[in-house]
């Protein structure tokens, strides 16, 4: 019989697998994407690899894949690599990956550290649209 961290890792192997994907490739450039008003993508790419990060209207969730490519079209897309909190984090190496859940079950947010250990950005879903904040450590 397993243990429960074992369970949960196995349980959340799939949905981190994105994260293993990028290993310690360096992020390059973040681009939002807006639908409607509301940030509804967050495109990470790490020079050969993008990471696409999606608001789920349907129930407020959050989700994450390797893409080769984006489909921008009738969207507002928004380079902020330049712009607080990405631009302390481009040209550096992603460290790890972490996906939140709730205690009603739901995968609503992310964490993302880089050139380390520790997480820095948290990226949650909050009314249909993403939000995102550095995490400051004391």
């Amino acid at each position: 019989m397993g243990t429960s961290k074992t369970e949960i890792a196995n349980a959340l192997l799939p949905k981190l697998s994105p994260f293993q994907s990028v290993g310690d490739r360096q992020l390059q450039a973040v681009n939002y994407i807006y639908s409607d008003g509301s940030l509804d993508r967050v495109l990470l790419d790490f020079g050969a690899m993008l990471v696409l990060i999606k608001a789920d209207e349907r129930d407020d969730t959050i989700d994450f894949e390797i893409t080769e490519t984006v489909d921008l079209h009738n969207t507002h897309v928004v380079d902020v690599g330049h712009q607080e909190p990405w631009q302390n984090f481009i040209g550096r190496s992603f460290g790890w990956g972490w996906a939140i859940v709730s205690q009603q079950g739901y995968c609503d947010g992310l964490l993302l550290s880089f050139d380390g250990l520790s997480p820095r950005l948290i990226l949650n879903v909050v009314a249909s649209s993403i939000k995102v904040g550095l995490i400051e450590w004391t």
